[in-house]
């Protein structure tokens, strides 16, 4: 990809200063490295399933890949880059914690966490997320793509619902404090209504 065809929005630079801004316990970097990571890991499958990837677009929202539309992947294979995203911060947590318990440093076990997070969230069956792509992919390819919308859209909110409370919960019992659940809520329900 040229330079041409990577866009960052303001609102993702306003995003990153207030991020590192406000971490006082130092996850901030790593996590940034974690999502690079897990996009590197998608556009590596792309690239190698025969696809090409036409642009990469990062929003206060989250990062974007936009593949060419001159060289389409299968439902099969969009099953197998949507899965490379987490197989990649998998097999990063793996890593750490194989180098962790071999004395290279403690601090990979927070890189371990974090990945493994990454990994989970985004296997979860939501829209915007590579677990609501990978469920819409296998429903095409089981000839099942008129349910495969309404099934993705039952999903999500379910998900979305389940952050949405179970983040007031946290918000409610941190007196305020532990705010991050809450706001993956309100991300995904803005992305549902997007929709």
């Amino acid at each position: 990809m040229s330079r041409g065809e990577i866009e960052i929005s303001g609102g993702a630079l306003v995003l990153c200063a207030l991020l590192f801004y406000l971490d006082q316990s130092g996850v901030a970097g790593p996590l940034l490295l974690s999502s690079l990571c897990h996009e590197l890991g998608h556009w590596w499958a792309v690239k190698a399933l025969g696809g090409r990837v036409a642009g990469f677009r990062l929003t206060w929202a989250g990062a974007q890949l936009r593949l060419s539309g001159a060289h389409p992947l299968s439902s099969g294979r969009m099953v197998l880059a949507a899965l490379a995203g987490p197989g990649t911060n998998l097999l990063l947590a793996l890593g750490c914690i194989l180098l962790a318990r071999h004395g290279a440093g403690g601090g990979l076990y927070l890189f371990a966490g974090i990945n493994l997070g990454l990994a989970v969230f985004n296997l979860l069956p939501a829209r915007w997320l590579d677990g609501g792509r990978v469920l819409e992919s296998l429903l095409t390819c089981l000839g099942r793509e008129r349910c495969a919308d309404g099934l993705l859209h039952v999903c999500s909110w379910c998900v979305t619902g389940l952050f949405l409370v179970s983040g007031l919960f946290l918000l409610w019992e941190s007196e305020g404090r532990n705010f991050t659940v809450f706001l993956a809520g309100v991300w995904m329900a803005q992305g549902n209504l997007g929709n």
